[in-house]
């Protein structure tokens, strides 16, 4: 039984795939050329010529929309293919790319411009809403001001302490702009001791997808301090979260929480344990899970 739901189902050819992301890229069809290229990666095609693709959507994807996770996203790629590749051709063409980027990031665009304004406007007025401080600072950069956007997500988070979304990107920066781990830590788990449908601001399907994404972390950050139990623990609320909501998510959501927790459990070595806890609780074949992740 598949029990991944896919919305976009490709072949394992890897040069017919890379033709059509390329033609969807050419097109400015960018979110079709992504799914194409994350599918690729799943099923373990990490080449030089898959990752600078995905550098380029990227790079184009934060050119049209400004927005600071893109950037993020082709910076990290970018990087990935200039430290990794073993291909000379493909790390030159990296290099020059990214010092094309980040001359084109390095000054204020008018969308920045316009949030800073934006920003000395809201103070002052008595009608504020979160979601307003949320843009703000969804929409500038955070490698530029850091605390600019830490403060516009403070802001929204004093409007209502439920926002989930603000609470994960804050977690997000603090652990990946300001290496502040703890700090870090703090904001993700408060975002996911929310429940989905608390948070009226984003839609509930917004909301499940942003606990998991914040639970992956988690479970990341544990396993780098070899805190084991704590990874299961992780993967436990998931995975609670995944059967309740199985029309919205799916196990890719949480393949890299999965992968940890089957690390974790053969660490502890009670893997045994743990396939019967899921088979009891959840009704699931852990083991078919694995194989279906291509974790094992």
């Amino acid at each position: 039984m598949n029990l991944i739901k896919s919305n976009y189902k490709i072949g394992l050819n890897l040069n017919r795939s890379l033709r059509q992301a390329k033609r969807l890229y050419r097109k400015y069809r960018l979110h079709e050329a992504l799914l194409i290229l994350v599918n690729l990666k799943h099923h373990g095609y990490n080449d030089s010529e898959v990752i600078l693709l995905t550098a380029k959507v990227y790079d184009r994807l934060t050119f049209l929309t400004s927005e600071a996770e893109y950037e993020e996203m082709a910076m990290e790629s970018y990087n990935e293919l200039i430290r990794y590749s073993g291909s000379k051709k493909y790390i030159k063409k990296a290099v020059k790319l990214q010092k094309l980027f980040v001359k084109r990031i390095s000054s204020l665009n008018e969308n920045e411009y316009k949030a800073q304004s934006k920003a000395e406007e809201l103070k002052k007025s008595r009608n504020l809403s979160p979601k307003a401080w949320y843009m703000l600072g969804a929409n500038f950069s955070v490698r530029k001001d850091p605390l600019f956007v830490i403060n516009a997500y403070n802001q929204a988070i004093e409007l209502n302490d439920k926002y989930i979304a603000a609470l994960y990107r804050l977690g997000y920066i603090y652990q990946y702009n300001l290496n502040d781990t703890a700090k870090a830590l703090g904001y993700y788990l408060k975002a996911v001791k929310i429940n989905p449908y608390e948070d009226d601001i984003e839609s509930e399907t917004t909301n499940i997808k942003t606990i998991l994404e914040a639970c992956t972390e988690i479970s990341g950050i544990y396993t780098a301090e070899k805190n084991f139990k704590k990874v299961i623990s992780v993967f436990d609320h998931s995975f609670k979260i995944f059967t309740a909501y199985g029309d919205i998510c799916s196990l890719l959501n949480m393949k890299r929480i999965i992968s940890n927790t089957y690390h974790a459990s053969r660490e502890l070595d009670n893997f045994s344990a743990l396939a019967k806890h899921v088979k009891k609780n959840f009704g699931y074949d852990f083991e078919s899970i694995l194989r279906e992740l291509r974790i094992i």
